[in-house]
């Protein structure tokens, strides 16, 4: 499920975000977060190692550090795009997104001010009511496996049947093989 946050500035979006994603991990659900604005601004930083790699032609920079990863995209992104490449890291329960535009997204609105598209709920200190309009919508529960199927760089979105068939089946075959046991994760890529 995805859900936008916005709201004027010092409205108190990013207080809330963090309520939602610390009681939605604390209930067991797997929570990604994207922040947008409008501004342009970059995280990274001229003259430095990454800029210098972006500057040289490359159009996706990693930095890699002892407490962290970050990928560094040359360009922007719509939000379906950015929400593709969430999915590409694992499956998520709940994607937040402060700051969405999207018309598509359902959205909270946090303060006053001009209400966007698909607006399903106007935040006013009331967490306990938010917390069940947004469980409402979402599908999934937690600490359910999840499965994430891409063909050709397009999320297939699965219903609970195949999603069972679909992860027992490799749950078997892979839980068969030589030396494994525990099976938290599977990743299979195939290219033709």
């Amino acid at each position: 499920m995805i859900v936008g946050v916005y709201g004027d500035s010092d409205t108190g979006k990013t207080t809330l975000l963090v309520q939602l994603v610390s009681k939605f991990t604390n209930e067991g659900y797997k929570v990604a977060t994207v922040k947008q604005t409008k501004k342009s601004i970059s995280m990274d930083t001229k003259n430095k190692d990454t800029w210098r790699h972006h500057d040289a032609g490359a159009s996706l920079v990693v930095f890699s550090s002892g407490c962290e990863t970050d990928f560094l995209f040359q360009k922007t992104m719509s939000t379906p795009e950015i929400i593709r490449r969430i999915l590409g890291f694992g499956c998520y329960d709940i994607v937040f997104i402060e700051g969405t535009n999207d018309q598509n997204i359902p959205k909270i609105q946090v303060g006053t001010g001009k209400k966007r598209k698909n607006t399903i709920f106007t935040y006013n200190d009331d967490f306990k009511e938010l917390m069940t309009i947004i469980k409402k919508y979402l599908k999934v529960k937690p600490s359910v496996p999840c499965l994430c199927i891409s063909v050709n760089g397009k999320n297939i979105p699965l219903t609970e049947f195949p999603e069972q068939i679909i992860s027992k089946t490799v749950l078997g075959m892979v839980g068969s093989l030589k030396g494994v046991h525990n099976i938290n994760e599977v990743t299979i890529q195939l290219k033709r």
